[in-house]
């Protein structure tokens, strides 16, 4: 059995990664019904154990998404939720193959690097498969990103190619022409200025192209990107192996396993971040269910597409739970069909998990937990076997376990400490950035997540604090230190540090503290940061004038000092809301 320090959940001796293995035992307890890592008494233990994953070792991701297409040739693989028009996996394989080839004769190779800065369509699919068969790797740039920022993206991955969308083609373009690596904006869909990807899908005639010999374990498939622990967005390198283990890991029959007869999935969050596209688009199709895509999550249409298409599944966040919740606009819609659902992001309070459950009528709600650096997720509580307010368990063929923050000791049950992980899924590392990809990791070579947490008896996982600086709004990262050097560009600021302040709904907003000579007025910094960032990083917890910025002995900035100031009722309501 496991040390009682480390959770070892990894559910086959037959895995194809040749990892340490110990079965997962689960507790006879009627109240508890709950994963127990000390005790051999199971009464489902027989469906783990026949229950194994194994990794392919010799697949690309393209290869294990489509290795069922043949067999599901008429069956329906994406729809746009906009327009209902439809795509059949016969018709996504095919599409596959064309793109591959129109990539190769446009001088795409292996190790290039393709950008796609973009808004929701289904033909993320497509171009994702087609870059990573030619053995190039696909990067994610969000779309609120400004031209500068998205530049900056671009010459940092050296980008051949630039992937949009008709409501991005603007600042794709005004990018593009910032790097000098980038030869061609290519849409998916009409904007003057781009080539049209249907061009490219059109093109049948092309002489086919070689095939491309391709490491699973080593070629890198997928760079999001992420801003770690602490400082700027860094590229998070994924292997196509990375994210094959996070997919097969997903759908063991306790977690997230889907049906292709039964089941019909809804991608609303953005593919531009890593658990819009492995979640939300990779994890249905490697399963044979249609995905549903919309352009973006909005309230509406996200209930609609519920209604017309019976969504069984979807992958969340908190202030869609919330809304669903609490919002009248529901009642509108039959949403009956809609029991599966796997939020993320934050945690969910017990009241609001009651809420949804007793108004959606369902047995209960997913939660799971990741980063970026792990394709991304590395916990999801059980189906049937979930803990309020718990991220749940670790995925099968995942370790993980709590260090003391000091001296990195391993912790046992209830102790707070770092949560660290290792597993399949965990990134190769940050793309050009040696010494960012050492400090992500412990000696012995365990991911630091940055997050202060503990394990029950049971071993559910818990997260009750960042240890890191990171702000998370809405699922996205945003760096402090970023903002705080765009408000100290001002002549008049002397000194400044930004916060995360909890908000409802969102996560955190970020909060300016700053030292500032007179005349210098709150609209004038959140217009200057506005200027420079994309949208989700705006200064949505307003600006406080302060005498002094506490700060320790060696400089560094006592950030929970600032967070734990007392707000007046005034400022409480601009930033909560109530």
């Amino acid at each position: 059995m496991p040390s009682a320090h480390v959770t070892r959940i990894v559910w086959s001796r037959r895995c194809g990664l040749h990892k340490l293995v110990a079965f997962a035992c689960w507790s006879r307890s009627p109240l508890k019904h709950s994963v127990s890592l000390y005790s051999s008494d199971s009464p489902i233990r027989d469906q783990v154990n026949q229950s194994t994953v194994v990794v392919p070792k010799d697949m690309s991701v393209s290869q294990y998404l489509l290795q069922d297409a043949g067999k599901r040739a008429s069956h329906t693989a994406l729809i746009d939720g906009k327009t209902d028009r439809r795509i059949s996996f016969e018709r996504l394989q095919d599409d596959i193959h064309t793109l591959t080839s129109a990539f190769y004769h446009l001088g795409l190779r292996h190790r290039d690097i393709v950008t796609m800065y973009a808004t929701n369509v289904p033909e993320i699919a497509h171009v994702f498969c087609s870059v990573t068969d030619n053995g190039a790797a696909l990067s994610l740039a969000n779309s609120q990103l400004t031209a500068d920022d998205l530049a900056s993206q671009l010459r940092q991955t050296r980008s051949r190619l630039l992937i949009t969308t008709p409501d991005c083609a603007d600042t794709a373009l005004a990018a593009s022409a910032l790097s000098p690596y980038t030869q061609e904006v290519i849409c998916i869909g009409q904007a003057p200025g781009c080539r049209p990807l249907s061009d490219l899908l059109q093109n049948k005639h092309l002489p086919p192209h070689p095939r491309i010999h391709i490491k699973p374990d080593s070629t890198t498939a997928l760079i999001p990107f992420s801003s770690g622990t602490t400082g700027p967005p860094k590229g998070v390198m994924l292997s196509h192996i990375n994210i094959i283990s996070d997919l097969c890991q997903l759908r063991h029959p306790l977690f997230v396993r889907m049906s292709g007869e039964e089941d019909v999935t809804l991608c609303a969050l953005p593919t531009m971040h890593i658990a819009g596209i492995v979640l939300g688009m990779c994890l249905p199709l490697s399963q044979g269910a249609p995905t549903i895509v919309l352009p973006r999550y909005n309230p509406q249409d996200f209930l609609q597409a519920v209604q017309h298409y019976r969504v069984t599944f979807s992958q969340v966040v908190p202030s869609i739970i919330s809304f669903m919740a609490k919002h009248p606009m529901v009642d509108k819609f039959d949403v009956s069909s809609f029991t599966k659902i796997l939020s993320g992001a934050a945690a969910l309070s017990k009241e609001l998990t009651e809420a949804f459950i007793d108004r959606l009528n369902i047995n209960g709600i997913m939660q799971g937990y990741g980063m970026t650096e792990a394709s991304p997720a590395t916990h999801v509580s059980p189906r049937g076997f979930s803990k309020h307010g718990s991220i749940g368990v670790p995925l099968p063929l995942t370790h993980s376990k709590i260090v003391d923050t000091v001296t990195g000791a391993d912790l046992g049950p209830g102790k707070e400490g770092e949560v660290c992980v290792k597993g399949p899924q965990v990134m190769m590392g940050y793309l050009k950035n040696r010494t960012a990809t050492q400090a992500a990791f412990t000696s012995d070579a365990w991911l630091r997540t940055g997050d202060l947490g503990f394990y029950d008896e049971d071993g559910y996982y818990y997260i009750i604090d960042r240890l890191k600086d990171i702000i998370k709004y809405k699922g996205y990262q945003i760096s402090p230190c970023h903002l705080e050097s765009i408000i100290l560009n001002h002549p008049d600021v002397e000194d400044a540090a930004v916060v995360g302040i909890p908000t409802k709904g969102v996560g955190e907003v970020p909060r300016a503290f700053v030292v500032a000579k007179p005349g210098v007025t709150e609209k004038v910094l959140t217009d200057l940061v506005a200027e420079h960032v994309a949208p989700y990083r705006h200064l949505r917890g307003g600006v406080e004038f302060v005498e002094n910025i506490p700060r320790n002995p060696s400089g560094k900035i006592l950030r929970r000092v600032l967070r734990d100031r007392k707000m007046s009722r005034q400022e409480r309501q601009k930033v909560w809301g109530n």
